[in-house]
């Protein structure tokens, strides 16, 4: 008897050990190993952007073209086309430079000045120009002609142009040109170029005649036989010019009429 009690006594005192022991291993693996991390608190939420204002989304604004030119068929084309076009701008058209009153002198806007018919030569384009240059130094002119002459062209440049566009054109290459000078930039035809280098100049062996360029250029069309009116248009001035150039020749060269000027000016072009 008692042998078993000591029997019972052993098991519990066993069993006492080990559930101490047990609980001892448990202590040793929670003090080991480190607690999980808590869960971070979610951060608030960015805010989503703003949506863009319509002030901020709206387009660059318009630039300012203007037409002038007396063929009221062609400003009034010019003005639909361009409206209707890809370029940003709005149009206003008026039949004379002197019709113009700029609102605000020191715009920079883009001028078409329509130089048709009578109205390509080289006083009446040099004559627009200026004055529109008085009303509005900023402005950038670009002269639309039906004349595709290379001294007309140089002549417009120098006076202030700075784009020249032929009637040849279709609306898409205007635009491009328009856009062109509205950079700052000049526009001139290619053909125009190379029809100007292409050109034979006239031998300028003027036999000891003060002549210039210009007149030489008169005395080379006069001595085809070609009129005053033609001289005037092939050359873009205003037949009143060439007569003055013709009298100036006759004078230098001590010439009558316009044959003697042909004989006397042969050894020129030979």
């Amino acid at each position: 008897m008692g042998a078993a009690v000591f029997s019972i006594d052993t098991r519990k005192t066993l069993d006492t050990f080990s559930g101490a022991l047990s609980s001892r291993h448990d202590a040793m693996l929670r003090d080991a190993v480190p607690a999980a991390p808590a869960p971070a608190a979610p951060s608030p939420a960015a805010p989503s952007p703003a949506a863009p204002s319509p002030a901020a989304i709206a387009k660059a604004p318009a630039a300012s073209v203007l037409v002038i030119g007396g063929n009221a068929l062609i400003r009034d084309c010019l003005l639909r086309c361009l409206g209707s076009s890809e370029l940003n701008c709005t149009t206003s058209g008026y039949g004379a430079v002197a019709d113009w009153q700029p609102a605000d002198p020191a715009e920079t806007m883009t001028i078409l000045l329509c130089a048709i018919g009578e109205a390509a030569r080289e006083q009446a384009i040099a004559g627009d120009i200026t004055a529109l240059k008085a009303k509005a130094a900023n402005a950038r002119i670009i002269v639309v002609s039906d004349t595709e002459n290379a001294a007309l062209v140089r002549s417009a440049l120098e006076q202030g142009a700075q784009g020249y566009v032929d009637m040849s054109f279709n609306l898409d290459m205007a635009v491009a040109a328009i856009r062109l000078v509205q950079t700052g930039e000049k526009f001139v035809p290619v053909a125009t170029l190379l029809s100007a280098q292409a050109a034979p100049a006239p031998e300028q062996r003027t036999s000891g005649y003060a002549l210039s360029q210009r007149q030489i250029e008169v005395i080379d069309r006069l001595r085809r036989g070609e009129a005053n009116k033609i001289i005037a248009y092939k050359l873009g001035m205003s037949e009143s010019t060439v007569k003055i150039h013709i009298r100036n020749i006759m004078r230098k060269i001590k010439a009558r009429n316009r044959t003697e000027v042909a004989i006397l000016t042969k050894d020129m072009f030979e």
